[in-house]
């Protein structure tokens, strides 16, 4: 009975330092890619608000408006930074259900 007892707790002991071992290494590879990905996604959504703020800027400050026209400005403003936002958080979370899809 005891050489069973000592097969038994081999067998789990062996099982669990491997798991604790491969975890370990999926984690470590898992977590410098994860941040080399939003890094990229990082400056490509830093690249596109610069751009449309750009954008957003020239077009409003190339013709002089009437006051009238200020409201209209003002939502145009607010809806290329509502179009922004939305763009961006679109964009984030398609990466990120593709990536886990292709996983």
């Amino acid at each position: 009975m005891p050489a069973l007892m000592i097969i038994i707790a081999t067998a789990v002991l062996s099982s669990a330092l491997t798991l604790i071992v491969g975890g370990w290494l999926v984690r470590r590879f898992w977590e410098r890619e994860m941040e080399v990905r939003f890094r990229q996604l990082h400056d490509d959504i830093g690249r596109t608000v610069e751009t449309r703020v750009r954008r957003a800027v020239t077009e409003s400050l190339s013709d002089p408006r009437p006051s009238d026209m200020l409201r209209e400005t003002t939502w145009k403003a607010a809806k290329s930074g509502s179009d922004l936002l939305s763009d961006s958080l679109s964009n984030l979370i398609g990466k990120w259900r593709r990536q886990t899809d292709d996983a």
